[in-house]
């Protein structure tokens, strides 16, 4: 979902900043922010980051930097 959708769920969020950059932010379904991107100088290219989350997540390995006791 984008950021003027509404209903549940995780979404992507495609911020400018005061330089004139775009970011995004993967917020929770509880509306927390997750993550944020780099910045971006075009917006086109911060929907290439969303896509490539899409596309990549899924299989990505997660590592766990916890330290136990």
């Amino acid at each position: 979902m984008t950021k003027d959708e509404t209903g549940s769920g995780y979404r992507f969020e495609i911020v400018e900043n005061k330089g004139g950059e775009h970011f995004v932010r993967f917020k929770a379904a509880n509306g927390e922010p997750m993550v944020q991107s780099e910045a971006y100088a075009s917006k086109a290219s911060a929907r290439n980051c969303i896509e490539s989350v899409k596309k990549n997540a899924p299989d990505a390995p997660v590592e766990d930097e916890t330290v136990t006791a």
